[in-house]
């Protein structure tokens, strides 16, 4: 037992979980920075709008959906609409809420920079694992986060479709 209580496989899959995606996150998001000038949360936020289509979605539903704090979101946003990536305006149904919508520019962006990160994710991570071992995070992963990927299927094929 570890002095936290733990045995040592468990002290290694939770450091191990928290170091893994340390690494990997940092590696994704300077690679992303680098061709593309975004980070990680600004591609999910592209990406979300890109699956919206001609929806204009809620600055406060994408920070739900994210995880991120609406001010965060706001801040991204503001980067984002000074390069032409999206366009803002206040909701007609209520005044307080601010919605966004990618432009061409965006979506052309969003495209790019998709690609390059589904590249870097199998680099960087799936080709570190074998079919068996994908399988067991993936059976894994499904207790915490169900239907997880499912989501951001439907979230891509619908992005697809709208370019």
């Amino acid at each position: 037992m570890t002095d936290r209580g733990w045995t040592p496989a468990e002290a290694d899959a939770w450091i191990g979980l928290l170091e893994t995606h340390k690494r990997i996150t940092r590696a994704l998001d300077a690679e992303l920075d680098a061709a593309h000038g975004l980070g990680l949360s600004t591609l999910e936020l592209l990406s979300r709008l890109a699956a919206a289509g001609d929806a204009w979605p809620r600055l406060s539903v994408l920070a739900g959906e994210t995880g991120l704090s609406l001010s965060r979101v706001s801040r991204h946003m503001d980067a984002l609409e000074r390069r032409g990536l999206v366009q803002r305006r206040k909701c007609e149904t209520d005044s307080r809420a601010v919605e966004a919508h990618l432009t061409v520019e965006g979506a052309r962006v969003v495209a790019e920079a998709e690609a390059a990160h589904a590249e870097a994710v199998r680099e960087q991570f799936l080709s570190q694992l074998s079919s068996e071992e994908a399988a067991t995070l993936a059976r894994v992963f499904a207790r915490f986060a169900p239907r997880a990927a499912e989501a951001c299927a439907v979230a891509e094929a619908s992005a697809s479709a709208a370019r």
